[in-house]
């Protein structure tokens, strides 16, 4: 198509390759963290790589087909980051899903509004430097973090109180980071500086807010390093009288060699029989499927009805946003914007917000009362008919409100689907069922912006290939309205029929002080 159609298959292939990261999953079992993080960095620099070599014509003559698989690699490294980064900390941190889920997605959806302000500031809006930032600093930032993103021994876990105050930490700083992006996109959109002092001053004092967070696992590694050397030093302290009695211990032992064995006990006619038929019929015993809670492979979840209603709930759930995202430029021309910059940031705050806010109130209310997260992502959904409205209805005045909408719903479907899909399935092969429900997102994307909102721009557009007006997506964000609806509906469906496994994984405080009455015995006579 030669509308948004055409020009919207580039971010389709590019949804299927940042999302498509289901052998990812696959080799997370198989293979360590840090592996995952070279493939990612390498997929980075090849990708991005590539599409630079192509746009700053040192590479003339590219076939379109290349292009288009530099434009799946490039992105596709962020599913390689992800899983490492989110999979590992979901095991360690078991206990404290949401936090997780919502800070790391958190970060995933401020990424857009980061590499905004440094591309205003830093790189003077010049593609080309983005794209040489894109192939480089991902790359060199997931080498560095390599020793950091491992899994945690149980002997090395902090406690609870302390692991919450460290999640705390870490959210404030997260949030002030979230409010000055959003101060500094407002100033950069309202004044015009005459120099790149003050737009470079402002995203200095971005890098410092990212810098600070990694003071916390550093010190953690810093401490781990120091037990590791005590403990290595206890081990050698220990070994060296070993040595010394090594030649009279390996005379005992070939003593003891040579001495006849002891005869085994005989074993009772009786107990023989009921050994082997206990034997025969372990053996015979076909192993039963996973309960809910407990650890699914992926051909076992995808027969459960459970996997199906949230793979179509978040679908349902990211369409609307995964439309705003794709299109906000053509929506922004629609309206008479030619600059959709602080659009982007506002969505792109507001995106981290909602995921950090998903993840943390889901948390809380898990917590206190078994409450079914999936929940979370249906009130979001009706929150998100206002902003569908709103692009629909609204005027230019109302675009900054309604992509804020947009993107604080739009976060809270991730940070809500990840420890959900957790809490069901388990976590033994939770990258692999985790990528294949990312997998919904690519498809929104073909679905609703490529075929929905391209061919329904065509239409409006006419001959001229060009809409104008805010009857350009007004049919658009009335079926994604319509979708909305149905995916709440879905979340409530799901969320009746998995209360009963929140109510086993989270027992309220009344819960566990009549169960531990109960457990307590009778003193009277």
């Amino acid at each position: 198509m030669d509308g948004t159609g055409g020009v919207n298959l580039d971010p389709v292939i590019k949804d299927f390759g940042e999302y498509a990261g289901i052998l990812a999953g696959i080799l997370f079992n198989k293979l360590p963290p840090w592996a995952l993080l070279c493939i990612g960095a390498l997929f980075a620099f090849l990708g991005y790589g590539s599409i630079w070599l192509v746009a700053s014509e040192r590479f003339t003559s590219s076939p379109y087909v290349m292009m288009l698989i530099a434009i799946f690699i490039g992105p596709n490294s962020a599913s390689w980051f992800n899983t490492a980064v989110l999979v590992t900390c979901m095991r360690n941190f078991s206990h404290s899903r949401g936090l997780v889920a919502g800070f790391l997605k958190g970060f995933v959806g401020l990424s857009s509004a980061i590499y905004t302000l440094i591309f205003t500031s830093f790189l003077n809006k010049e593609p080309l430097k983005l794209l040489m930032l894109l192939a480089i600093g991902p790359a060199v930032v997931s080498l560095i973090s390599m020793n950091f993103v491992r899994p945690i021994k149980s002997e090395e876990m902090r406690d609870d109180e302390e692991e919450q105050s460290n999640f705390i930490f870490v959210d404030i700083l997260c949030i002030v980071l979230a409010l000055y992006l959003l101060v500094a996109t407002i100033v950069e959109d309202w004044v015009t500086f005459p120099s790149n002092f003050v737009p470079g001053v402002i995203a200095g004092v971005m890098l410092l807010f990212l810098v600070v967070p990694a003071f916390v696992p550093l010190r953690h590694y810093i401490e781990w390093s120091f037990s590791r050397q005590r403990e290595a030093a206890i081990a050698e302290s220990l070994r060296q009288p070993l040595v010394r009695s090594h030649r009279s211990s390996r005379r005992r032992r070939h003593r003891r060699a040579l001495e006849p064995r002891a005869r085994l006990p005989d074993i009772d006619e009786g107990d023989e029989e009921a050994f082997f038929l206990a034997l025969a019929e372990g053996a015979v015993t076909e192993k039963k499927a996973p309960r809910r809670g407990e650890d699914f492979k992926l051909r076992q979840a995808l027969v459960k009805a459970d996997f199906w209603l949230l793979f179509l709930a978040f679908f349902c759930g990211v369409g609307p946003g995964i439309v705003t995202l794709d299109n906000l430029a053509q929506i922004g021309d629609a309206y008479g914007t030619t600059d959709v910059t602080a659009y982007v940031s506002l969505l792109s705050i507001f995106n981290f917000l909602g995921r950090l806010g998903g993840g943390f109130i889901s948390e809380y209310y898990v917590r206190l009362n078994a409450f079914p997260r999936p929940v979370w992502m249906g009130m979001a959904q009706v929150v998100m008919i206002v902003a569908n409205l709103l692009f629909a209805y609204g005027r230019k005045s109302l675009l900054s409100l309604a992509s804020a909408i947009m993107g604080f719903c739009f976060g809270v479907q991730f940070s809500v689907m990840v420890p959900t899909a957790s809490e069901l399935f388990g976590l033994k092969h939770f990258g692999v069922i985790y990528n294949f429900i990312n997998m919904s997102i690519p498809l929104g994307s073909l679905c609703f912006s490529a075929l929905l909102a391209g061919c329904l721009y065509d239409w409006r557009a006419g001959a001229g290939n060009v809409c104008s007006g805010r009857s350009c997506f007004h049919l658009t964000f009335i079926v994604m309205t319509g979708v909305c609806g149905v995916g709440f509906l879905l979340t409530l469906y799901l969320s009746y029929r998995i209360r009963p496994v929140y109510k086993t994984l989270y027992p309220s405080q009344g819960q566990e002080a009549a169960h531990h009455q109960t457990n307590v015995p009778s003193t009277g006579s």
